[in-house]
């Protein structure tokens, strides 16, 4: 009977450290580090752009679980479009050494690659990661770092275009030479309009107060309609050229969603905030133990068509049914 007793205390004493281990173990989960687990956000400027991505990331990261200032704390850096202001944060950061880092822009992946090697880095808001230097490709790239693009589709952009003005013969955009992903934008779209018998008139802004002068430029050159291009420059000058185009009466075309509210006509939008989700999405699987460097680049998961029926009816633009029918596209009131 001792020994019966013995044994069920022994069973007993074992089943209560086994308890014990796994409560510490989900406890000491990488992603359940409670408020020891600090994230970055690291933004190269106030664009619109960086703003709905980071909004994005802190509902993503709500949907994989965990909740701001019981799992995490997060810290968000804004070099506010100087490249020195960025260099000293991406310092600041290493000395901080966050669990894991959210980059929003190309030129911030860019330093974020060069200086980070050991700390995980997740993009968001980012057209071509490989131009970045983050990858040779989508499968290849840094052991550290993975994420979503969100290169703008400018095919499906030129498509619509020929759809709603099959005679369209020449449209014009602004860009920051000095922003590669904004020269890779440009190029594309040229590229695309090309192959339809469009030509794209450009015109190069490096500072913001180039943006009316350079407007003003692009009209004077009398395309059809402004399709602005994404870049951080001209997407924080957004509302500038669209009320001198309206002045003019040029139409303009778009890439981000928010720019159908402000004004434009049509919109074709990697969806930004969904980006960040996105993003949120393989932060999970990092925080859940998975290397960066096993996670392939993504594309956005979702894009969307907005129309503001307004501004085509203010100049005239009638969108057929074909484009209305579509499941992805959004009226805009």
């Amino acid at each position: 009977m001792k020994r019966a007793l013995a044994s069920k205390l022994k069973i007993a004493s074992f089943l209560g450290l086994i308890t014990i281990l796994l409560i510490f173990s989900a406890c000491n989960s990488p992603k359940t580090a409670a408020v020891n687990l600090k994230i970055a956000v690291v933004q190269y400027s106030d664009s619109p752009l960086s703003e709905l991505s980071l909004k994005g990331i802190k509902d993503g990261l709500s949907l994989v679980g965990l909740t701001a200032d019981k799992d995490y704390k997060m810290k968000v850096y804004n070099a506010q479009g100087d490249i020195g202001t960025l260099n000293m944060i991406f310092d600041a950061v290493l000395n901080e050494r966050p669990r894991l880092i959210f980059v929003t822009s190309t030129p911030t992946l860019q330093v974020a690659v060069n200086k980070i090697k050991d700390i995980p880095i997740v993009f968001s808001c980012i057209a071509d990661p490989l131009i970045a230097g983050a990858g040779k490709s989508f499968e290849d790239h840094l052991p550290n770092v993975t994420g979503i693009s969100t290169l703008s589709d400018v095919g499906g952009m030129v498509a619509l275009i020929k759809l709603i003005s099959p005679g369209m013969k020449k449209i014009g955009t602004i860009y920051s030479p000095g922003e590669i992903n904004s020269v890779r934008n440009m190029e594309d779209l040229k590229k695309h309009a090309e192959l339809e018998g469009i030509e794209l008139v450009t015109m190069p802004v490096n500072t913001s107060v180039e943006i009316i002068d350079a407007t003003m430029s692009l009209i004077a050159s009398q395309p059809s309609i402004v399709c602005q291009i994404v870049d951080n420059l001209t997407s924080v000058s957004i509302p500038s050229i669209i009320k001198i185009c309206r002045d003019q009466n040029i139409p303009v075309f778009g890439f981000v969603s928010d720019q159908a509210e402000k004004g434009a006509v049509v919109v074709i939008s990697r969806d930004y905030v969904q980006a960040g989700i996105d993003a949120a999405r393989l932060a999970g699987q990092i925080l859940d133990g998975k290397s960066p460097g096993e996670i392939p680049f993504e594309f956005v998961s979702k894009t969307n068509i907005l129309i503001n029926p307004a501004e085509a009816a203010r100049y005239s633009i009638i969108i057929p049914q074909e484009i209305l029918s579509r499941e992805n596209v959004i009226i805009v009131k």
